[in-house]
């Protein structure tokens, strides 16, 4: 199950300062379709969709929210790690004008990349094709066709639109995503400067994909 949360915060900063908002809000947390516990049929829908189905179903729990009256939509971060990153960094760069600030911790930022280096090759075929077509696709050699489909269902795609202030934190001994995400965030964060938005890299030595030591729990948050 992965989780994306969303928090009002504070005007945009570098800092990222989502603490100090003049009415604290608490994080609003959501499972999209395709998470474990409804159902194989459920967890069978995200293959092939991501990008779309989840991104949707985040985006359609934060205006439930808003509609309620639990957040000021116009003072939103998000935070999220793996998929959860996955989804931030869609979120932020398909809906740019919704977010103030975003913390992606270890996310998947470009299957295109990834697919050469990850340990979890059939997830990236699966993921991006489906099921039945992702596992007959699975190479460690990906065709062109393979790699036009990586990239338009990556959150990197949507870079050149991002307006949201963004800190990604990556554990150095991740062997998942961190060794392509490093150069995907730096990418990123290249694209950002030059427009001028503020956008902050940290690695964390010592951490793994799962960035279980307290401090990379709190940092986003400091």
């Amino acid at each position: 199950m992965t989780t994306c949360v969303f928090y009002q915060c504070a005007p945009l900063s570098l800092s990222l300062s989502l603490s100090h908002p003049p009415q604290p809000t608490p994080p609003t947390q959501k499972t999209h379709r395709g998470s474990t516990g409804f159902g194989e049929v459920s967890v069978q829908s995200l293959p092939g969709n991501i990008g779309t189905h989840d991104v949707e179903d985040c985006r359609a729990a934060l205006a439930a929210a808003a509609a309620a009256g639990y957040c000021d939509p116009t003072r939103l971060g998000i935070v999220g790690g793996s998929h959860g990153g996955f989804l931030a960094a869609s979120l932020v760069g398909q809906y740019p004008d919704e977010f103030a600030a975003a913390v992606l911790r270890n996310p998947v930022c470009d299957l295109s990349a990834m697919v050469h280096i990850t340990d979890i090759t059939d997830w990236v075929f699966i993921e991006a094709w489906g099921s039945v077509e992702g596992m007959a696709r699975v190479s460690q050699q990906p065709t062109g066709e393979d790699m036009e489909r990586f990239r338009a269902v990556s959150p990197v795609k949507h870079v050149g639109r991002i307006k949201a202030a963004m800190l990604f934190l990556l554990g150095a001994k991740d062997e998942r995503y961190v060794r392509v995400d490093q150069v995907g965030g730096l990418i990123i964060k290249a694209v950002m400067m030059v427009v001028g938005i503020g956008t902050r890299l940290c690695v964390c030595r010592h951490t793994m994909h799962t960035h279980t030591m307290q401090y990379t729990h709190t940092m986003h948050i400091v």
